[in-house]
Order: structure tokens, then C-alpha cells, then sequence
């Protein structure tokens, strides 16, 4: 087993010989690196490296990160001009995604201001997928954080039974939905709450920090929100508030489900938005068993005092019994047996953006 993890100054590969984790290579040291991504089939890895000064580039690697070649980033069209009437370029890429058992030349990419595209060649060629950026509410779209003014879209779900239906998560829009591969959008925002609206029930302006289907079934996907953790059963229909009411699973970034059981989940709580950092500075991983019926803290193995880790959308990860997570202080934990325990992988990184158990 290998875990890669993309942190703010460079991709860290880790191999697991002899149960004990050893730190095998980095990989475009002193870079930051946006998301990872790994299409099974071919063992082929893409990452972004979104560059202060020279903008979002994305590499390849055909044998496991001994040679990477660079891909051509995609880029808006030059008459593209965003709702503040300025010509638009990106800023960051967000994620790189792929439809199950695709072709491995064929995937899309979405960047901040929120928008996707796709190629079908490896990046030669990229489609801008209009139908999105031209969305009637694109108006009401607003700052995902990080102190920017524009959207991002951050989660890209293609459905495995029918890879023209696709799903994404944008910060701050909510989760929308095509059927015909691009051409036209729907917002799938109801029964969620944005408690920092005028209208919490908006059907536009919702922050999905993560956004995940399960394996096993396509109609399930699960959110951690803003404002809660959210469960779907039937596509996107109407969204479950499964936050534990009577306890600390709740406000979040990351997340992780069960590959076979997609009433198995993982979360990270923070205290809050205004104080993000554990509850009671005790770093804490909460499982449900049972779709968010139920919450239990996971806590042997993690430090229990004076503890100011956050975890990022991208920084959890899951593969069999192995759950692997790392934090905005640069600490990278493991669990072998679905978070019963953990242990330390690493105390001495940089801030972790992305996780990915190869």
C-alpha cells in the first residue's frame, strides 16, 4: 500500500513495507499541490500543482511518480468574462476526476471561479462545459473562503452506471446535477440548510465541503456541509440532515464512507466556522454505523490536548479497513482497523490538502 499526500510544498509518498509506514520520495518539492488523482485501471497518477506565479499546471505519471510529464492545464476561453464584467483565467484547480472504468485519457477538471471542463485525450483538447458557467443563478453564487471573492467547484461525481450523468459541489452554489453530460444543469439543493442565508431553504448558495458516493449503491451520496453533515438515498431528490444533535459530528471538511457498507461513514469535527480547531483542542475522528442514526468518537491514538488541527476537504481517505488523514499543521495520522486506532505517520509536514490510499 502506498498514501500520497499533497501538501503546500510538495506530493509525499509514503510505502507501507513491513507494517510500518517510511516515507519513499517528494515529489515537486516546494510546490503546492491542489488534489490527486489516481485512475485505478491504469495506475496512472495526476496531480495539480497550482503555482503562485505561473498558475494551476497539472502532471502525469505513467510508472508510479519515477517520470511525470506535464499536461496542458485548461484555460477559460479568451470572451469569457465573469459576473463582475472582467475577463476570467483560473486560479486554482480544485479537482481532477474520472468516470469508474473509463478511459484513462478522459476526465474533467474543476477550477476556481467554479466551473468544469473536460478532455478525452489527455489534456490535449478541453471542453468548457458552458452549460454550468452560464446557469441562470450563477449570479447568486458567491466566495467559497479562502479570502476569495470567486466560487469554486471543488467535487466532481461521475455516475458509474451512465458517466453523462455527473454531480458537483460547489462552494458556495450547492450541488448541482446534469444527465446529458454537461449541456444543462439543475441545482439538487432541497432540504439542505444555509443558516448564514436570508433564506436558509435557498435553492441556490449552499456550501458542500465534501461530496461523496457511495460504492455500492449510485443514489447515495453523503455531504459534510457548512452547516451539517447530509445524507442522500435517492440521487439528490432531498438531502437527510444527519448531524448528531447530541453531540460534537457536525461542522467539518472531511469525510470518508465505507467502500462496501454505505451506511459506514467518517467525519472530523471542528468546534465551529468562527473556531476551527477540535472541540475542546481534543483532535477526534466520529464514525456512524447506521446512516447517521448515531455517532461515536473515535479518539485512541490521536492527541487529546492542546490540539489545533483542522482537515481539509481532500485530506481523508479510505481504502478497505486503512483510514488515513493529515491536517492543516502538517500532522498525518493512520488507522488500520476503521478508525479504532490510530497512529502517527508524519508530525513534521506542511499543511495537507489531499489524501490518496493507492
Amino acid at each position: 500500500m502506498q498514501i500520497l499526500v499533497g501538501t503546500d510544498k510538495g506530493l509525499i509518498e509514503y510505502s507501507l513495507p513491513n507494517d510500518d509506514f517510511k516515507l519513499k520520495e517528494i515529489h515537486f518539492l516546494g510546490f503546492p499541490i491542489g488534489c490527486i488523482n489516481y485512475h485505478q485501471s491504469s495506475g496512472r497518477w495526476r496531480v495539480a500543482v497550482n503555482h503562485k506565479h505561473w498558475g494551476p499546471k497539472i502532471h502525469g505519471s505513467n510508472d508510479g511518480g519515477k517520470q511525470w510529464q506535464e499536461i496542458e492545464a485548461p484555460k477559460f476561453p479568451l470572451n469569457i468574462i465573469n459576473k463582475y464584467g472582467n475577463k476570467t483565467a483560473i486560479k486554482n484547480i480544485w479537482e481532477i476526476a474520472h468516470a469508474p472504468n473509463a478511459n484513462p485519457d478522459e476526465f474533467y477538471v474543476g477550477v476556481e471561479p467554479a466551473a468544469i471542463f473536460r478532455t478525452k485525450d489527455g489534456g490535449s483538447n478541453y471542453e468548457f462545459i458552458r452549460g454550468l458557467w452560464e446557469h441562470p443563478s450563477q449570479h447568486e453564487w458567491r466566495g467559497g473562503g479562502k479570502g476569495t471573492m470567486d466560487p469554486f467547484l471543488h467535487a466532481i461525481i461521475i455516475d458509474p452506471q451512465d458517466k453523462s450523468h455527473i454531480y458537483v459541489g460547489i462552494s458556495c452554489a450547492g450541488v448541482f446535477e446534469t444527465w446529458d453530460g454537461g449541456i444543462t444543469w439543475n441545482p439538487i439543493n432541497k432540504g439542505l440548510i444555509a443558516d448564514y442565508l436570508p433564506n436558509p431553504k435557498a435553492e441556490v448558495g449552499h456550501d458542500p465541503h465534501t461530496l461523496i458516493m457511495s460504492k455500492s449503491n449510485n443514489k447515495v451520496i453523503w455531504q459534510q456541509n457548512h452547516c451539517g453533515i447530509f445524507k442522500t438515498f435517492d440521487g439528490g431528490k432531498h438531502w437527510d440532515d444527519i448531524s448528531d444533535g447530541k453531540g460534537i459530528a457536525n461542522y467539518g471538511f472531511a469525510m470518508a464512507i465505507d467502500d462496501e457498507n454505505d451506511n459506514r461513514a467518517w467525519v472530523i469535527p471542528s468546534h465551529s466556522d468562527s473556531l476551527r480547531i477540535p472541540h475542546n483542542n481534543a483532535l477526534c475522528v466520529c464514525i456512524t454505523e447506521d446512516g447517521g442514526k448515531t455517532w461515536v468518537e473515535q479518539r485512541e491514538g490521536l492527541p487529546q490536548e492542546a490540539s489545533f488541527d483542522l482537515v481539509l476537504r481532500h485530506a481523508m481517505d479510505i481504502n478497505g479497513s486503512h483510514l488515513v488523514f493529515g491536517t492543516n499543521n502538517g500532522n498525518l495520522y493512520h488507522s488500520p482497523d476503521y478508525g479504532a486506532h490510530w497512529e502517527t505517520i508524519s508530525q513534521n509536514l506542511t499543511t495537507v490538502r489531499s489524501v490518496k490510499i493507492i
